[in-house]
């Protein structure tokens, strides 16, 4: 009988994190879940094949790609070995709590075993990142409700949504932000093997968790978003998206990593050429995607552009080399200038807008305003708690935030 739950980890050179990820599931209450670690390692002592076969986890499958591969390949290599109901995907800086199963488990029954369960990521920020595991601050996110154990919401709508980009990914809520994605939820069965009959693969360049989260959306009848959070992502400084969006030449190198070919991508970039800003990737995905198979969903080329326009412009941002910030900048400038003069116009409001909206921000500034940003500040520090471990951490969360392990 197949198990309820399939956990994919695909991964590259961080054995340590499979190590930990598999050490916390071994405290997992569930019982009915397989686990499979897709090891694309490119240096053999960074493989973390004996981890695994040490692994007191019954249900344990490691494979690895025939050669070093993309991420994305990587991500549809493992896919094709996960034979359970629900299939989950983790990036290897994710944790299930180990009270997570059981509670998905009694969302799904109650909500008559929807296509799409999401739900949040709380958060491990450790004191030092020479151990990531160790003495840190568990940060709770939750969801924008706190009543029941989930509630419904439309695929379609979501996906229109996330397509107008209303809201720029720097000012998402956690709900927001993880609402709909694979790798904060689970995707049934059948809708999985649906996509991937439809579109050809699950996980398409630049980044699999969102094109997978677009066609999910696109194919899924049904979904729901549980009330708290049922993993937590320890923050670190080996981050793909975080180190790519403040560093050009990692953006450059992530591109390249990918296995497809780069030119091919940046010209079919929303803004041509423009790699260093995350929010032209991420509109890639859905451009392409939109294009490639005639997907009906709404996209805002305006808030796109102008959350391009913000990445470029980012106080305080570094460049490798001033000759870059030069090109990369003309090129943005160029690619506005192109437009048709109502678009053009549209993003030019858009930034003005936002422009103004920060400026008033800035200007209502006040003892009001210290004593709101004060009790927020005691409503976080009173919502995370020290732990001398991520385990201890774990545990603490998952008993409902009661018992021992808090450093003095």
């Amino acid at each position: 009988m197949a198990a309820t739950f399939s956990l994919v980890y695909p991964t590259r050179d961080r054995p340590g994190f499979i190590r930990q990820a598999l050490r916390i599931l071994e405290l997992q209450a569930h019982a009915s879940f397989e686990v499979i670690v897709s090891d694309n390692y490119t240096d053999r002592h960074a493989s973390c094949e004996e981890i695994c076969r040490n692994s007191a986890l019954a249900n344990l499958t490691y494979v690895r790609p025939p050669r070093p591969v993309g991420m994305v390949e990587n991500w549809n290599h493992a896919l094709q070995f996960a034979t359970g109901q629900y299939v989950c995907f983790l990036t290897d800086k994710m944790f299930f709590l180990p009270n997570a199963l059981v509670r998905i488990e009694r969302a799904i029954d109650r909500a008559s075993e929807p296509e799409i369960v999401s739900w949040t990521s709380d958060g491990y920020d450790p004191v030092s990142y020479a151990d990531y595991f160790g003495d840190g601050m568990y940060v709770r996110a939750g969801a924008d409700f706190r009543r029941g154990l989930y509630r419904a919401f439309s695929p379609r709508g979501e996906l229109d949504r996330r397509g107008r980009a209303e809201v720029s990914r720097g000012e998402q809520r956690p709900s927001d932000y993880c609402r709909g994605k694979l790798v904060f939820g689970a995707y049934r069965r059948d809708l999985v093997q649906r996509v991937v009959t439809r579109y050809d693969a699950l996980f398409h360049n630049i980044s699999p968790d969102y094109t997978s989260m677009i066609l999910g959306l696109t194919e899924a009848h049904d979904a729901i978003e549980l009330s708290s959070s049922c993993v937590v992502s320890v923050n670190s400084d080996l981050s793909n998206g975080m180190l790519a969006d403040r560093d050009d030449s990692v953006a450059l190198g992530f591109l390249q990593s990918l296995g497809g070919r780069t030119e091919d991508m940046l010209y079919h970039f929303l803004v041509p050429g423009l790699y260093v800003s995350q929010h032209n990737m991420v509109a890639h995905d859905f451009l392409t995607l939109k294009r490639r198979f005639d997907l009906s969903f709404d996209f805002e080329i305006a808030n796109w552009i102008a959350y391009c326009h913000e990445d470029v412009y980012r106080p305080g941002r570094q460049w490798s080399d001033a000759r870059v910030e030069a090109d990369q900048k003309a090129l943005l400038s160029a690619f506005v200038d192109s437009l048709e003069p109502d678009m053009a116009a549209a993003v030019r409001a858009r930034l003005a807008a936002r422009a103004e909206r920060k400026q008033v921000a800035q200007r209502r500034e006040s003892s009001l305003i210290r004593r709101l940003r004060r009790r927020i500040h005691s409503w976080r520090r009173a919502d995370s708690s020290r732990f001398p471990s991520l385990e201890a951490a774990v545990t603490w969360a998952s008993a409902g935030g009661r018992g021992d392990g808090l450093m003095p």
